[in-house]
């Protein structure tokens, strides 16, 4: 056989072979999931925060947090209806990965029901895109003072739509209105953590002290060092102006105090 022949055989061949084994088009439902936050500490779980402690208007009685949302398999040619699911996070496989001192959020109390028409109508994944937002509408109760509540949901599926990784694909929302610990807190460097010393270190910088803050802090060298420095230097100044009052305590009697922790 001619050899220009019997080559073009073999290449006819190999791209029928190719156009065979190529996979089609996925024709079904888009599958929806939560991305991982930065500081999500899995592929899996998704982490938030609210906290109207920050907000110097009291008239401030909600806010609305934004959740990101991506598509899989498919990108949608409609949109797609958004269904959510909130549940108690005590009964997790992995309890480990919730703050355990903190309260399960209760619907119409702390933010408002998936069912709520407000929330309802917006739970939308906007066709044609790969990553879109929904909307969350925590609510400032009086209750936030007191301790911090959290808001655990998940996906389900939709009329056209399906939820991925039903599992273990998830959101958890911190609420709160009161001081509390960042999770990234570095005792090694700020000392032992208490609610009075967080008070005075928003009182006498220009950060909230939240965990971007804290992250931006340690990883700057000169930063943490001036901040360690102030705080000591205007501790001082508080405690002569507290006189007999003094010095800076916590509610449970424990001084306040910037000295490093050496273990």
């Amino acid at each position: 056989m001619n050899f220009k022949y019997l080559l073009l055989i073999v290449v006819s061949s190999l791209l029928f072979s190719c156009e065979e084994d190529y996979p089609e088009d996925y024709a079904g439902k888009p599958y929806l999931v939560f991305p991982a936050g930065e500081n999500a500490g899995s592929i899996y779980v998704q982490k938030l925060y609210n906290n109207f402690y920050y907000y110097q208007d009291e008239s401030i009685t909600r806010d609305t947090v934004y959740i990101p949302l991506a598509t899989m398999a498919a990108i949608a040619d409609e949109d797609l209806i958004v269904s959510l699911e909130a549940f108690d996070s005590d009964t997790l496989t992995y309890p480990e990965r919730i703050d355990s001192e903190t309260i399960n959020a209760v619907p119409g109390v702390h933010y408002l029901p998936f069912d709520d028409s407000e929330i309802y109508d917006n739970l939308i994944f906007n066709k044609g895109k790969m990553q879109d937002t929904i909307p969350l509408i925590i609510l400032r109760d009086p209750s936030l003072k007191e301790a911090t509540y959290r808001l655990t949901f998940r996906l389900v599926d939709s009329e056209n739509s399906i939820a991925a990784d039903k599992a273990e694909n998830r959101v958890v929302v911190y609420i709160s209105d009161k001081v509390s610990r960042p999770s990234n807190w570095d005792t090694w460097e700020f000392g032992v953590y208490g609610d009075v010393k967080m008070d005075f270190m928003i009182r006498h910088s220009e950060l909230v002290w939240d965990e971007d803050d804290v992250e931006r802090v340690l990883d700057d060298s000169f930063l943490l060092a001036y901040y360690i420095f102030k705080f000591k230097e205007d501790l001082k100044k508080e405690n002569e102006v507290l006189g007999d009052n003094g010095p800076l305590k916590e509610a449970d009697g424990t001084v306040v105090s910037f000295d490093r922790i050496y273990y």
